[in-house]
C-alpha cells in the first residue's frame, strides 16, 4: 500500500520514512532498463484490472494473483514481522506468509481500486544500491492533484521483484510493519492468532 491530499485513502499510510532495506542481491545484477520494463508490465496489469469494470469481489482475487506474481512476499513478510518472523517454524512461516498475502492484496487492492480512469506514467529510474532500483511513476486522476508512486524493485533470485511502493515519499513498509506488528501486540504475541486475524481481513 496516500494520494492527493484530500483522497481518503491516506489513512493507509502512516506518517514518517524508513531507510531502503538491504536486500540479497540477485545472481544476476538487474539493470534499470530492465526495472522500468518489469514496472511498465506491472502497471498494465494494474490498469487492467482496475479498468475491466468488475467488481470489488471479482477484481481483489485478481490483486492477490499478481501480488503473488510481482512481489516478494516472503522477504516482505519477514521485514514487516521482524524477530517473531525468524523465530517461527517453517510451517509457521509459510502460513503466515500466505496470510499476509491476502491481506496485502486486499487492503491494497482496494486502494488501487480506487484509482479507476486513472493514467501511471513512469518517469523516472534511480539506483538505490545492491541491483535495486525505484522506479518513479506519477498517477494523474480525472479532477485530482497528481501524486508520485515510486515502486522499489530489486534482484530475487535473477527476477525482478517488488519489495516495496513509495507514496509521496512515505512507504509502505514503515507503514506495515507498525500496523502489523501493532495487531501482533494485540493478540498477545501469538502469531497463529495473527495469522487468522490477517487471513480475515
Amino acid at each position: 500500500m496516500t494520494h492527493s491530499h484530500n483522497n481518503p485513502s491516506r489513512r493507509f499510510v502512516l506518517a514518517g520514512a524508513a531507510a531502503l532495506v538491504a536486500l540479497p542481491k540477485g545472481a544476476l545484477a538487474l539493470t534499470a532498463d530492465q526495472s522500468a520494463s518489469f514496472v511498465q508490465t506491472v502497471i498494465n496489469e494494474v490498469l487492467g484490472i482496475i479498468n475491466s469494470g468488475q467488481s470489488e469481489s471479482q477484481v481483489l482475487p485478481r490483486f492477490k494473483t499478481l501480488f503473488g506474481r510481482y512481489a516478494d512476499i516472503p522477504t516482505i513478510a519477514r521485514s514487516v514481522l521482524g524477530p517473531p518472523y525468524r523465530a517461527a517454524s517453517g510451517g509457521q512461516q509459510r502460513a503466515f506468509n500466505e496470510a499476509f498475502q491476502n491481506y496485502m492484496s486486499s487492503k491494497y487492492g482496494r486502494q488501487f481500486n480506487d484509482y479507476r480512469g486513472a493514467d501511471i506514467t513512469i518517469v523516472r529510474v534511480r539506483e538505490a544500491g545492491n541491483a535495486q532500483f525505484l522506479v518513479e511513476s506519477q498517477v494523474r486522476q480525472p479532477g485530482k492533484s497528481p501524486f508520485a508512486l515510486e515502486w522499489h524493485v530489486f534482484d530475487s533470485g535473477g527476477r525482478p521483484k517488488v519489495f516495496d511502493l513509495i507514496i509521496e515519499g512515505i512507504r509502505m513498509i514503515s507503514s506495515e510493519r507498525e500496523e502489523v506488528r501493532a495487531m501482533l501486540e494485540a493478540e498477545r504475541g501469538d502469531l497463529a492468532a495473527l495469522t487468522r486475524r490477517l487471513n480475515a481481513y
